[in-house]
């Protein structure tokens, strides 16, 4: 027996035979010259490749719309972007012309000069070369090959644990949810396209393992999500307390299947707020149905993204009025917040900037104010009569608060002497918490606001001095640092000194695991991803608020990633063993 330690980026247990997914696609691709004669011929067979590859990637889309969720559909109309850019057609061929190669060299290496440039950007912009592998095999597929297959059939058969280097968006989707029981990979990322589609499949994802060296098809092997651990070819003491882990966490899914439309509570019968994020408008049409308390995170960034030009105040208005009509909840939805991670391409920088530290919340508001009063004009249009709330990013002081009403009040009297219909009222505003300063001042802000949302994903980098979605960072430290838990910690007990909403929408809202220590420091409102919403919701039903305060000192004292798994595990053990005796 042997256990294995890597990211979790899914919680959950599955025990399985391991099944190696592989590309060879990379060293077997033919590289040969071609004669002058044969170019037109293989610039023909490239145009046929890519008009092939445009055509299977509209049947995924069509397919992610009725399988998966629509931010599935979202991420295959971006490779659908990528295959049909004329440019890449154009750069192609004149490869193929230039270097006088055949077209499956040319597309191999045009890609590469992508694929090399993004994997030496941070965070997300990383993660984004697993797209373009995708989109680099999807036409190279379009010639015949076969860009990606099981190594042993059992995985054509029945249900696996998918091991593979690497997750790719058409990976996950070419393979049926029946057939998994768990993702183990090399690469990876907690944001990467690939991982989230792969959360959908409701199965513990593990990266950051050497998981083509370690892991033979056909070897047991069991998956930890929550530890971030593979016991691999377990002994039967290991085995049998496993299955029985599985069982339990069976009987808990029931349960919940039982409590599907009541709203979010504890299991002693606490009311929790729980709302969902939307990163796109598809989302809307999956929380149909879902008992929620409204869009706690509004992002509009999808609004910016790929686009030449910035959308015009109509464009951007008519979106946001279809959003809101469609949500009978309130809607909070937050300002543009620019990142490194998302540049729109349209934006002329200056020059020697930091995106991550001289272009965030208030200094992107002085830096493109037109682009803000734009957005504000449409949202105020968008909101009238409506429950809208609005949020501000990246607020780390007072002043940047200013900065932010300064261009709501400059788009209100714009519109105002337009005699432009307003919101009757003062509409609520809040703000994001995403630095150390902002939590330093957590009281003074609250003071000036009606709510705040805490952005647990930038506050843990920039407490750590730690890049988000940087592999050595993800090894050393746990997403949630007990650092980063005191910080949340601190805004809680201000929110409730002042009597304002806390609400926590970032990526550790996602981990069921940790909301035993969430409720502990008195957080009650939560915003997740559209497809972790049951699976909290699940998980709020089996926890109740302890009043023992070792449960948190207990966290506090870890020094270590390693520690804090440990931790969690004997904390699932304790809820389990409470479960079980449950009636």
């Amino acid at each position: 027996m042997k256990v294995l330690k890597g990211i979790s980026a899914a919680s959950g247990l599955a025990m399985g035979v391991a099944c190696l997914y592989t590309s060879e696609i990379e060293s077997t691709l033919p590289r040969y010259a071609v004669d002058e004669q044969g170019v037109p011929r293989e610039v023909e067979r490239l145009k046929a490749a890519l008009e092939r590859a445009q055509r299977e990637m509209r049947s995924m889309i069509r397919v992610a719309e009725s399988q998966f969720d629509k931010e599935a559909a979202g991420i295959f109309n971006t490779h659908l972007l990528i295959l049909s850019d004329a440019m890449l057609f154009k750069k192609t061929a004149g490869f193929i012309e230039t270097r006088k190669v055949n077209a499956e060299h040319a597309v191999a290496d045009v890609f590469a000069e992508y694929i090399e440039k993004y994997k030496k950007e941070k965070g997300h912009f990383q993660e984004l070369t697993h797209d373009f592998i995708d989109a680099r095999d999807r036409i190279l597929g379009g010639f015949g090959w076969d860009t990606g297959k099981f190594k042993c059939e059992v995985g054509e058969q029945r249900p696996v644990i998918v091991v593979a280097k690497r997750l790719t968006p058409s990976m996950v989707l070419n393979i049926p949810p029946k057939h998994v029981l768990a993702f183990v990979t090399e690469e990876g990322g907690f944001t990467s396209h690939a991982t989230i589609l792969a959360r959908s499949y409701g199965v513990p994802i593990i990266f950051g393992v050497e998981a083509e060296k370690e892991l033979d098809c056909g070897v047991e092997i069991i998956v930890d999500g929550s530890r971030g651990e593979i016991v691999v070819a377990p002994d039967e003491k290991t085995r049998v307390y496993f299955v029985r882990k599985i069982e339990l966490l069976a009987k808990k899914k029931n349960v919940c299947a039982v409590n599907r439309d009541r709203f979010a509570h504890t299991r002693a019968g606490q009311r929790i707020t729980l709302k969902v994020n939307i990163s796109t408008p598809e989302e809307l049409n999956m929380i149909n149905g879902m008992p929620h308390d409204g869009i706690g995170l509004l992002r509009t960034e999808f609004l910016f993204k790929r686009r030449e030009s910035p959308p015009s105040e109509e464009e951007q208005y008519r979106m946001y009025r279809d959003i809101f009509s469609a949500e009978a909840g309130p809607v909070t939805v937050r300002l543009l917040d620019l990142g490194s991670d998302k540049l729109p391409p349209f934006l002329t920088l200056p020059e020697n900037i930091n995106t991550d530290l001289e272009l965030r919340g208030a200094m992107a508001v002085e830096t493109f104010p037109e682009i803000y009063v734009t957005q504000a004009r449409a949202l105020l249009r968008a909101a009238a009569d409506r429950n809208v709330r609005l949020l501000y990013p990246m607020v780390s002081d007072v002043n940047d608060l200013e900065t932010f009403r300064s261009i709501v009040a400059k788009a209100r009297n714009q519109m105002a002497k337009e005699n432009a219909v307003l919101p009757t009222g003062r509409m609520q505003e809040g703000i994001m918490i995403e630095t150390p300063a902002a939590v330093m001042l957590a009281g003074e802000l609250m003071a000036a606001v009606d709510f705040v949302n805490i952005g647990s994903n930038d506050l843990l980098q920039y407490t750590l001095a730690a890049s988000r979605g940087n592999m050595l960072s993800e090894k050393r430290y746990h997403i949630l640092h007990p650092a980063l838990l005191k910080l949340i910690e601190m805004v809680a007990r201000e929110g409730r000194k002042a009597g304002r909403e806390v609400c926590l929408c970032g990526e550790i809202a996602s981990f069921e695991e940790f909301y035993p220590l969430f409720l502990q420091i008195g957080l009650k409102s939560f915003s997740v991803a559209v497809s972790k919403f049951n699976d909290i919701k699940c998980e709020l039903i089996h926890v109740e608020r302890s009043k023992d305060k070792q449960l948190l000192t207990g966290f506090y004292r870890t020094r270590s990633k390693e520690e804090a798994d440990r931790y969690f595990h004997s904390m699932s053990l304790t809820i389990e063993k409470g479960f079980s005796g449950t009636k």
